[in-house]
C-alpha cells in the first residue's frame, strides 16, 4: 500500500535515487571536473548573474547532464529581480 502512494505522488526509489547521484559521479570522472572546478563554475556563474540581476544565491544548483552524445552544464537560480541597468563590476 505505501509503495503504491509513493508511486502516485512521484516519490522515487531509494535504488533510482542511487542510479542518479551513480551516474552524476561517472559524469564527473568522465569530463575530469574536480569538485572544485565544479564549485568554481558555480562561483562563476553567480558573479556574473549578480551584474544584471538579484538572485537567491541560497537556492542555486548546479549539476551535470549527460545524453548519448553531449554533457550539458545545468544551472538552476531563482532571480528575484532584474536590473534595468548592469551592476559595476
Amino acid at each position: 500500500m505505501l509503495r503504491a502512494i509513493r508511486r502516485f505522488f512521484g516519490e522515487k526509489a531509494s535504488g533510482q535515487l542511487a542510479r542518479k547521484r551513480m551516474q552524476v559521479v561517472l559524469m564527473h570522472d568522465r569530463l575530469d571536473l574536480s569538485p572544485e572546478i565544479l564549485d568554481a563554475l558555480k562561483n562563476d556563474i553567480i558573479t556574473v548573474l549578480s551584474r544584471y540581476m538579484e538572485i537567491d544565491r541560497n537556492t542555486i544548483r548546479v549539476d551535470l547532464e549527460q545524453g548519448k552524445d553531449y554533457a550539458a552544464l545545468v544551472s538552476n537560480v531563482h532571480v528575484k529581480r532584474v536590473f534595468r541597468r548592469a551592476e559595476s563590476v
